[in-house]
């Protein structure tokens, strides 16, 4: 099957499977023919302001004089619809810059919709790409490399933990040393005690207070409590999908042991009378003092300060299984990429390298509430001083793992998280089924390996020179 015979319906099915490099048109972009245009899509409409910021420094600088840098508010989409960029990309219409969740690259990369760096990084910069990467956070470049190339430049990421309401706490009677992060690490024996001290019930049995589940907000997707069991989606070095394992039972036991003490309907009716679908985002159960805890991450800070000012928010360490195990975390974020036929001069890779680097991290990051990736920029400090606490968790964070079927795998996670949540599938059967799933797609790349960094201690060292 040539691309040019491929129609849509088949060219997204494959897309979604991750499962063949695709043929694409090499013709360049049709709408980057004025040299000192950059077509850019970036975040979305409610930040659009930040990438302004960024377009208007670049302009400042010797590499930006007569440059015009042309937002539009195409975010990407997420963990798993790329068609946008799909259909872009085969019409020739897709932009010069692309903000892509970091998520998605290594699947885009592995079917043809993006451009390797590597070439031009050597041209433009004169050094390996090796080296050049070195200046970020090595599991946020880990996410944008596939088959041995670099497919984009990390711009934020961030971390998770436990956001809990101080004042509340103390209104139920709990200590708070136990939530301090430098003197204490919740296990998930202690967690449960305090989440059911935390409940209020009212004469028919509804919640109107609640405490904390594992599958709420951050929580919904198995992987924030995988890196704490040692789960992991795919054996780097046996090359080999890892999705039925002893440690991902754990995972999902967890889940079944939580809604047999908080049983899953009685939550989702507490949400649906104080946190009901499409609220405004002022009316949010911890914002109304409605709930102690939640597991979430350093965007929220935003939110926070907007709707909820008064309110004392604090953070802690995501639980551990036993007292004394290691803490854990994971990071997502976003990167800037060419897509497929993007003609790339120097001006474009300079813009590239400036809205990644340290002078757009440095005027982005702040503004966000998120972190940089940039080494430089976070020994910098250029960070909302209320993410500091997500800043030291980095160097025991990394990344989801940067795999071809990476969408496959999370649908597959979540799935097998809502069987056991809603109990229609024991932890056993979730499992095989999510194994079942994503296997035969891994299959369908043999002997792909990881980086290597992938999964190794993480050094905040800036590289000499910054």
């Amino acid at each position: 099957m040539t691309g040019t015979a491929l129609n849509r319906r088949t060219f997204l099915g494959l897309a979604g499977a991750g499962a063949v490099a695709i043929a694409l048109p090499s013709c360049a972009n049709q709408a980057s023919s004025d040299p000192n245009v950059i077509r850019y899509w970036g975040m979305g409409a409610a930040d659009t302001d930040k990438d302004q910021a960024v377009a208007d420094a670049f302009a400042q600088t010797p590499e930006g004089e007569g440059v015009r840098i042309a937002i539009s508010q195409v975010p990407s989409s997420g963990n798993s619809d790329m068609s946008q960029i799909i259909t872009a990309v085969r019409g020739g219409t897709a932009p010069d810059i692309w903000w892509i969740d970091r998520f998605n690259t290594v699947q885009s990369a592995s079917i043809g919709l993006l451009e390797p760096l590597d070439p031009y990084i050597e041209e433009y910069e004169g050094v390996s790409a090796e080296e050049f990467r070195k200046q970020w956070v090595s599991f946020a470049v880990d996410e944008l490399t596939y088959d041995g190339q670099l497919y984009g430049l990390p711009t934020s990421t961030d971390a998770r933990g436990i956001m809990y309401n101080y004042d509340l706490l103390l209104k139920v009677g709990l200590d708070p040393d136990m939530f301090d992060p430098e003197q204490h690490v919740l296990t998930w024996g202690e967690l449960g005690e305090i989440a059911e001290k935390c409940v209020e019930i009212d004469g028919n049995g509804n919640y109107t207070q609640f405490g904390f589940a594992p599958w709420l907000d951050q929580g919904g997707s198995p992987y924030t409590y995988a890196f704490g069991a040692g789960a992991a989606v795919y054996d780097n070095d046996r090359t080999t999908t890892t999705m039925d394992t002893p440690e991902w039972l754990q995972v999902y036991d967890l889940y079944t042991e939580w809604v047999e003490r908080f049983p899953f309907a009685r939550v989702d009716a507490f949400f649906a009378t104080y946190q009901p679908p499409n609220a405004p985002p002022a009316q949010t159960v911890m914002f109304s003092e409605r709930m102690v805890m939640t597991p979430t991450g350093p965007w929220q800070i935003q939110g926070n300060e907007k709707y909820a000012p008064d309110l004392d928010f604090r953070w802690t360490w995501l639980p551990v299984w036993n007292d004394g195990d290691p803490t854990y975390t994971w990071s997502g974020g976003q990167g800037l990429v060419f897509p497929r036929g993007t003609e790339i001069t120097r001006t474009k890779w300079e813009y590239m390298k400036f809205h990644a680097g340290r002078p757009g991290q440095t005027i982005i990051q702040p503004m966000l509430g998120n972190l940089p990736t940039h080494l430089q920029t976070i020994a910098d400090g250029a960070y909302n001083s209320d993410a500091q606490f997500f800043a030291e968790m980095l160097p025991s964070s990394t990344s989801r793992p940067p795999l071809p079927v990476g969408t496959a795998a999370w649908d597959a996670l979540d799935r097998a998280r809502q069987s056991v949540t809603l109990g229609s599938a024991t932890s056993q059967e979730a499992a095989a089924t999510a194994q079942a799933f994503v296997a035969p797609k891994m299959d369908l790349f043999p002997g792909f390996r990881m980086p290597a960094s992938y999964g190794q201690p993480i050094d905040l060292t800036p590289p000499a020179g910054g």
